[in-house]
């Protein structure tokens, strides 16, 4: 028998045929009106959803828009008073070291200090993460 104009047919498992049979006899309405309603219910809860996360999801951009800006000033900026500070250092002499090995030393303890920084709060940086990982 196939449906009428606007009528749908939905083929429906033996177990949600019952509830949806229960839930009808419960509000004292039809079966047809009890699936009516509950995807009228469903598609405005999936609506809002989608739209909640459409949001979520422009200030995720957002912020992570605000979190290059800052990278892209504060990077060059840090990066570039390690190695001002790392060429006074070795012009001075006193520590028997070459530029560029203080430099390295400078990299690998502040990559140290990174790696502490973000496991005191529960994160880990990509590289760590798969060491973490492989480990």
């Amino acid at each position: 028998m196939e449906p009428k104009g606007d009528e749908v047919g939905v083929r429906l498992d033996e177990g949600l045929q019952e509830r949806l049979g229960a839930y009808a006899g419960r509000e004292g309405i039809t079966v047809g009106e009890a699936i009516s309603a509950l995807l009228y219910v469903g598609l405005e809860f999936a609506e809002r959803q989608r739209t909640g996360l459409k949001e979520n999801i422009e200030d995720l951009q957002r912020e992570l828009g605000d979190l290059k800006q800052m990278v892209d000033v504060l990077g060059p900026a840090a990066l570039g008073t390690q190695r001002i500070l790392a060429h006074w250092a070795a012009q001075t002499g006193g520590l028997h070291v070459s530029e560029d090995e203080l430099l390295a030393e400078g990299r690998l303890v502040a990559g140290e200090e990174w790696q502490g920084q973000l496991a005191e709060r529960g994160l880990f940086s990509p590289g760590a993460l798969a060491e973490k990982l492989e480990g």
